[in-house]
C-alpha cells in the first residue's frame, strides 16, 4: 500500500521519534514474534512473544520514556502533561513504525510514565487456518460460515489481548467471500479490522465525531453490512439499532470474559444512552450468535464456544452452544 510522503517538518518530527524509541523497540518492532511492547513505571520494558509469553528486554530512563511520549503527541498535535496525563494515538507509517497502537500515561496517574505498545497483524487468516491451528473445531467452522452467510449479527467477546480482533478479520474474509460485491461499512476507534472488499468504506472517530455519530452517518450510506472495531460506551445502543432495522449480518468486538458477560455487558453500555429499562428484548431479536476468545498459554485466538441467547427470564438469560 502508498503511503503519502510526509512533509519536511513531519519528517522531521517522524525522525525525532525514531531515534528517542532506541534500537532495543525498533527490533522489536522487526520481529515477528512479538506483538506488543510495554513499558512499565519502574522503567522495565516488556514484550509478548507468541512463543515465550511475556520476556524482559532492558530498562529504560524517564527522561528517554518522556521524550517517546511527548515526540508521538507532538506528530498528533496532542499535549501531554499533568492535566491531560493520557495519549493515545498510532505511531507514523516511517523507517519500523508501521502505524501501532500507541497508549501512554504520565504522573500523576502514574509513579513514573509509561506505555504500552501493540503491533498488527499484517496477515488476515481464514477461518479454515483456525482449524489447522486447532483453536477452531470441524464444527465451529460450520458454524460460523452459516451464521456468516445467513447475514447473522456476531458479537466477538474475550479479554484483553485475547485475539478478538484477529477472529473478527477471518470473519470478515469469510463475509466478502460470501458476496464480493456487498457494501461494508467499518467503525473504529483506531484501524485494525482488515477488509479486502472492494466495496468498503472504513471511518474512524476523532475528538469531534464520536462512535455514536459515525453509525449514524453509516445509516444512511446504504450499508449491506456495520462492522464495529469495539463498542465501548452509549453507541451500543445505536449499534443495536442499527443491526435490527435493515442492516443484518455485522460484527463487532467487546470486552468480557465470557458470553454472559458479553450480553451484560452490551446492556449496561446501552444503558449509558439514558434509559431507563434495559433493553433486554433487542439484544434477544439482535445478538444473534457470541464468539467466546480466549488465550491458551503464550498463544492467542482460541475459540472458546460460539453461544446464541434463547430467553429471559427471572432476570437470567439462557444460552443454547452452537458450537
Amino acid at each position: 500500500m502508498l503511503r503519502p510522503i510526509p512533509s519536511e517538518s513531519k519528517r522531521r518530527l517522524y525522525e525525532k521519534l525514531y531515534d528517542d524509541l532506541g534500537q532495543t523497540i525498533h527490533d522489536s518492532l522487526q520481529d515477528e514474534d512479538i506483538h506488543e511492547v510495554m513499558l512499565n513505571p519502574d522503567g522495565k520494558l516488556w514484550v509478548d512473544s507468541a512463543k515465550k509469553g511475556l520476556i524482559p528486554r532492558c530498562e529504560l530512563n524517564p527522561t528517554q520514556a518522556f521524550a517517546i511520549i511527548h515526540s508521538l503527541a507532538g506528530i498528533h498535535n496532542f499535549v501531554v502533561d499533568q492535566y491531560s496525563p493520557q495519549l493515545e494515538a498510532d505511531l507514523p507509517f516511517f523507517k519500523t513504525m508501521q502505524g501501532e497502537r500507541f497508549t501512554a500515561q504520565v504522573p500523576p496517574i502514574v509513579s513514573h510514565p509509561c506505555f504500552s505498545l501493540r503491533k498488527k497483524s499484517h496477515a488476515v487468516f481464514a477461518l479454515e487456518d483456525y482449524v489447522t491451528s486447532k483453536r477452531l473445531t470441524i464444527k465451529q467452522l460450520e458454524v460460523l460460515k452459516n451464521l456468516i452467510h445467513e447475514r447473522k449479527n456476531i458479537l466477538v467477546c474475550g479479554g484483553p489481548g485475547s485475539g478478538k480482533t484477529t477472529v473478527t478479520n477471518a470473519l470478515i474474509l469469510e463475509a466478502v467471500k460470501s458476496d464480493p460485491n456487498q457494501r461494508i461499512l467499518i467503525l473504529e476507534d483506531v484501524p485494525e479490522l482488515q477488509c479486502k472488499a472492494s466495496n468498503v468504506v472504513a471511518m474512524l472517530t476523532s475528538e469531534t465525531i464520536k462512535l455514536t455519530g459515525l453509525l449514524r452517518s453509516a445509516m444512511r450510506m446504504r450499508p449491506d453490512r456495520i462492522l464495529i472495531g469495539e463498542v465501548r460506551g452509549s453507541e451500543a445502543l445505536d449499534m443495536l439499532k442499527a443491526w435490527n432495522t435493515g442492516c443484518p449480518g455485522g460484527i463487532c468486538t467487546v470486552h468480557a470474559n465470557g458470553a454472559v458477560e458479553a450480553i451484560q455487558r452490551m446492556i449496561d453500555l446501552a444503558m449509558e444512552a439514558g434509559l431507563t429499562v434495559p433493553p433486554v428484548q433487542l439484544v434477544l431479536h439482535t445478538i444473534h450468535a457470541v464468539v467466546s476468545v480466549n488465550r491458551r498459554g503464550n498463544q492467542k485466538g482460541f475459540i472458546n464456544n460460539i453461544l446464541t441467547v434463547e430467553t429471559y427470564q427471572d432476570g437470567q438469560f439462557s444460552f443454547k452452544t452452537l458450537g
